[in-house]
């Protein structure tokens, strides 16, 4: 269950203290203890209208050890890593990049979704986000352009060599 709901008792045995440590270690959450709560991140979240666990919301839950809950929260691959609540965050929390780490602790221990996976096996095949068509490449050679190459060996090495390719569930 994902969303909040007024009088939800929580089994506070089922918390992890040690969560919020884990996600201070990492570059890009190493600033989420400074969080007070403001909401200021939310109010500026693009997309937090249709979010269920608003972005100030999952930073407390980190905070309270409430891995599996946020881990398996739709909220973290929401965030399109715009960097407004970063720039408006008045703790200098950077909650984007708090979002970023909980993504790979949530690629590795619980999954990536599927829309994501699909991205990423075209980035993986293709080097690119997307696959490009027969008809896009003849579009470009009317118009003079080259055709889009495709991955090279060191991106695919680097992808391997990050861990993408094993997040993506394997690979190529």
């Amino acid at each position: 269950m994902e969303t909040e709901k007024k009088g939800e008792v929580l089994d506070s045995m089922s918390f992890d203290p040690k969560f919020k440590f884990e996600v201070i270690k990492t570059t890009e959450g190493e600033t989420s203890l400074g969080c007070f709560q403001c909401g200021m991140c939310t109010a500026s979240c693009p997309v937090s209208e249709d979010l269920n666990v608003k972005p100030h919301q999952v930073i407390k839950q980190v905070l309270l050890g409430m891995r599996d809950r946020v881990l398996r929260c739709k909220t973290i691959w929401a965030c399109s890593f715009c960097l407004v609540c970063n720039i408006r965050c008045p703790q200098g929390v950077k909650p984007a990049n708090v979002m970023v780490a909980l993504k790979h602790i949530a690629a590795k221990e619980v999954e990536v979704p599927e829309g994501l996976k699909t991205v990423g096996k075209s980035i993986l095949e293709e080097g690119l986000s997307r696959k490009v068509t027969e008809f896009q490449n003849r579009r470009r050679a009317s118009l003079g352009l080259p055709q889009i190459p495709k991955i090279d060996k060191g991106l695919r090495r680097l992808l391997k060599e990050t861990g993408f390719e094993e997040s993506m569930g394997g690979g190529l």
